[in-house]
């Protein structure tokens, strides 16, 4: 696709969000810069970021001696020689680090290897360094080069700054800033901190996962763990579902929002023992957000919502079906297969600013957000993941995330439905809607064996 796609695997990457339109990156001051990051300039651009990166690499203060691209075109073949990376070990210092696939191809997957062997010759005193595969295999979607790479990953490696420590290269280090994280989250999220010092062994080894948190959540595929957190939140001894396992419940809780990941699952309403009656789902449901929807169907199927929203926003409506909710709200299947459907806008967050509509799914869900309190000038100064994840927009038609009367509810619309269930929360239909622009999440008629409802507890405050 441009001069910076050699390693990385086209397939298996959203192509819909890597704009190539034109734009130049003219600045060279790193206010600059970070300004632009935040406004979003470079966020769709591949060779535009690559460029970005190449600038605030090349502006790190170096040791004199800091190997380049040319030291690593004389020692790769010493060092590697015709051998396959894949059978050579790599150095102890990476801690046995997962090297992470991000969407490379097969001959990324390999440079990945043999940049850190490389890296291992000309750094002899690195002696601990967990993340320097994740680097490495992110910088190559913005190399030319394996030599490229190198220089830059050198440079981040050298940096003489006494300010600064791009990259922890030995234990005392890494276990540093693992504290020093520490030290921030108990400064600033003190019920996070209070519930991991609860349940945790050993509070410093939660902290020693931070860097896998971080690229363990880049929007790459990734041979890594999910995010850690999550089995502090769902105890195997203390949970209990009748439609999903507890490593189905970890796999729900690594896809909600960051900033509830760490409460812990709370039961509401199960329709095994609060009956079939949507005016209880209402009932127990209510004063809670955000909320699970699981769904066991008679043909063993598992399918669900996460809903932002407290469904007491029904009454706002009146006696009228209406819809409300934001777009953190997403559906998914577990069985017969896992796949999560976030808000179309989220892939395609061009139609926050412009309320066009993408290729093969029109949608009437985002058709009026030209007419939302938030204006497309301001909207296109945004990162478009911020513009996307937060806008709680006022228009029904572009909010079809969740409604519910006393005869149905429905999560998502725009010719279709994502879910749609009786007053008696006994049979139910999905289908393709514009505001997910999801697959069916089960059979498209079905009956319902058990429904569950699950809030979110703090430890903690409640």
């Amino acid at each position: 696709m441009d001069e910076y796609s050699r390693f990385v695997d086209w397939d298996k990457m959203d192509v819909t969000v890597q704009s190539q339109d034109a734009k130049e990156l003219t600045c060279t001051e790193f206010q600059e810069l970070k300004q632009l990051a935040r406004q979003g300039y470079w966020a769709k651009n591949h060779s535009l970021r690559a460029k970005a990166y190449h600038k605030l690499i090349s502006n790190i203060p170096c040791r004199t001696v800091t190997p380049d691209a040319n030291v690593y075109r004389d020692i790769v073949v010493k060092i590697v020689g015709k051998r396959n990376s894949s059978s050579l070990p790599l150095p102890e210092f990476v801690d046995d680090s997962l090297v992470p696939t991000y969407c490379l191809n097969a001959e990324g997957i390999g440079a990945v290897r043999k940049i850190i062997l490389c890296i291992a010759n000309q750094f002899p005193d690195i002696s601990f360094c967990p993340a320097l595969p994740s680097v490495i295999a992110l910088l190559l979607h913005y190399s030319k080069d394996e030599a490229e790479c190198f220089e830059q990953v050198c440079r981040m490696l050298a940096c003489n700054d006494p300010s600064k420590r791009l990259i922890d290269q030995t234990f005392l280090a890494f276990e540093s800033s693992c504290m020093t994280f520490g030290d921030l989250v108990n400064k600033y999220c003190q019920a996070a901190h209070k519930l991991m010092v609860a349940v945790s062994e050993d509070v410093l080894e939660v902290y020693s996962d931070w860097q896998r948190w971080l690229f363990g959540e880049l929007p790459l595929a990734v041979a890594s763990p999910k995010r850690q957190n999550v089995h502090l939140a769902v105890h195997a001894e203390n949970f209990k579902s009748e439609i999903v396992s507890v490593k189905e419940m970890r796999d729900i809780w690594s896809w909600i929002p960051e900033r509830f990941a760490l409460c812990q699952p709370l039961l509401l309403f199960t329709t095994l023992e609060h009956g079939c009656s949507l005016n209880r789902f209402y009932s127990r449901s209510e004063g809670h957000e955000p909320t699970l929807l699981l769904i066991k169907t008679t043909a063993k199927e598992v399918c669900g919502a996460y809903l932002s929203t407290d469904w007491g926003e029904r009454r706002r409506g009146g006696s009228k079906l209406s819809f409300f909710g934001t777009g953190e709200c997403f559906v998914f299947r577990l069985q017969p297969e896992v796949e999560r459907y976030e808000w179309v806008i989220i892939k395609h967050p061009e139609l926050a600013t412009t309320g066009s509509e993408p290729e093969n799914h029109a949608s009437r869900a985002s058709s009026s957000l030209s007419s939302s309190s938030v204006t497309s000038d301001t909207s296109s100064r945004l990162s478009p993941f911020l513009s996307a994840r937060h806008f709680n927009l006022p228009s029904k038609t572009a909010s079809m995330f969740m409604a519910g009367s006393s005869e149905c509810i429905i999560i998502g619309g725009g010719d279709g439905q994502a879910l749609y269930l009786d007053a008696d929360l006994n049979h139910g239909r999905t289908s393709h809607c514009n505001t997910f622009n999801n697959q069916p999440l089960c059979s498209e008629s079905f009956q319902i064996s058990v429904l569950e409802v699950w809030g979110f507890r703090d430890a903690i405050n409640g």
